[in-house]
Formats: C-alpha cells, structure tokens, sequence
C-alpha cells in the first residue's frame, strides 16, 4: 500500500512538472540593454522625390548584427537610402535579440508633420491620433490608412495598432508618418498577473526555468507567455491557477504595445 501511494505520488509531481514547462524551445536569452540603436546620420528629401538616407549604429555582444527599415527584409548594412519624407522605424538584430529607432525624413521644401497619439482602453477602440502640420503650401489635407483625404487633423475611435498617417499639402506635397496607439496596459499590471497565477510553487517561481520572479525574464518572455495564456495552457490546470478571458487580452495588448518595462 505504501508503495503504491508512492508511486502515485511520484507520478502526481511528474505530471505537474509536465504541465508547467514552458516551452520545448530553448528559454530566450535576456536581452534587456544587450543592444543599442541610434541615429549616426540622415538626409532629408526632396518634395516628392525617394532621395532621402539614414544611417544608423549600434552596438551588442558581438559584431554579427543586422537592420531593417520598417518591417522590411535585414541586411547587413546600417544604411537605407531611395527614401520619401516620412517615419521610419530601423530595427537592429542580433540572434533573437533586437532594438529600434523611430527616424524622421523631412521635406526640404514641402510640407512636415508630427502626431500625437492617445491611448486606448485594451480591447476597445477610444484612441485618437492628433496631427500638426507645418511648411509647404496650405490648406493641409490628412489621411489614415488607405482611407480618403479629410480636412480635419484629428482621427477617432482607433484601437490599440500602429497606423499610417498621410499629410499633403495643396501643392502636392506628401509626408507619410507611422503613428502607434498604446493600449491602457503597462507592466504593473502584467507582472502582477504573472507573478500571482504563474510564479508559483512548483511552477517559475525559481525552481524551474524561466523564473518569473524576475522582471526581466517576463519581458524576454512575452512573446511565449502571449501565446501560452492565449492557448490556455499556462498556467497549467494541475497549479489550480487561471486567468480570466481580461487578463489574457491585457498580456496580448501589453505585447502589442511593444513589451516594455513601463
């Protein structure tokens, strides 16, 4: 009879270890301030012309890091030339590390623009996007998307997403400026959801890897705790642990944002 309640026993622990493991895949390296990014140089466009460059630099553990331009394909050069007046967003990678800057192309001789952007409820759609428009030749006309030209500089009702924002003025003249509305979620609230329901005896609180006690390793980790809490799969059902249908959008809308320690 004992040996039997031991081996039951065992098996329990088992199937709880099983259950609270992360991911078959090797745990992330923590990247937090491994690589840097910033601006080295640029040059401005011409109105309407793709004669714009930047050049960027940037520094990590070792030298075989690449770069690219707005969700473009990487190269190894830190220089992208062939650009209009507008926003673009340079990501330096290094393994599965990465870091970006957002870089301005201005108009030499046409119209300019900044946004401003507020944020939105997770899960709702109460954001808005504020332009201001300087230079060139008036009155100004803005867009969102693919949507149509409007007089009105203001856009409404947008959800937690990164948009495209075209101003142009009455000669022509165009700036195209990518605008990121943040969810209402900031990390306070995702480390309490972590380390309440998944750093858990047993379970990455420091006895098994990744441990999410740790700032840090949450934040190297969003994007698999994104998927596993999306999945229902963590926490694991044998912890007596659950999240509720709130929390696992606030953890998507958080890693949306960018996952910052914010």
């Amino acid at each position: 009879m004992k040996k039997l309640k031991l081996i039951s026993a065992l098996f329990f622990i088992c199937l709880v270890l099983w259950q609270c493991t992360f991911e078959t895949e090797p745990v992330p390296d923590n990247c937090t301030g491994a690589l840097t990014i910033a601006l080295q140089t640029k040059s401005d466009a011409s109105c309407g012309a793709t004669d714009g460059t930047i050049t960027v630099m940037a520094s990590g553990t070792s030298t075989d890091l690449t770069y690219a331009i707005s969700g473009g394909a990487p190269q190894s050069s830190p220089t992208f030339s062939g650009l209009t007046a507008g926003a673009y967003i340079i990501t330096v990678f290094e393994g599965d590390c990465s870091a970006e800057i957002t870089v301005t192309i201005e108009n030499q001789n046409g119209v300019n623009a900044t946004t401003q952007a507020n944020i939105s409820e997770c899960g709702s759609n109460n954001g808005s996007i504020s332009v201001s428009a300087v230079g060139g030749v008036g009155p100004y006309e803005y867009k969102i998307g693919s949507g149509a030209f409007q007089s009105a500089s203001t856009f409404a009702d947008l959800a937690p997403n990164t948009y495209q924002v075209t101003v142009k003025d009455a000669g022509g003249c165009e700036v195209i400026l990518q605008t990121k509305v943040l969810s209402d979620v900031d990390f306070g609230i995702i480390k309490s959801i972590v380390q309440t329901t998944c750093a858990v005896s047993g379970c990455h609180n420091g006895s098994q890897s990744p441990n999410f006690t740790s700032d840090s390793n949450i934040i190297s980790n969003a994007t698999n705790i994104r998927a596993r809490t999306g999945a229902k799969t963590m926490p694991p059902q044998s912890s007596g642990q659950s999240l509720s249908n709130d929390q696992i959008s606030q953890i998507a809308c958080w890693v949306a944002d960018g996952a910052s320690s914010n």
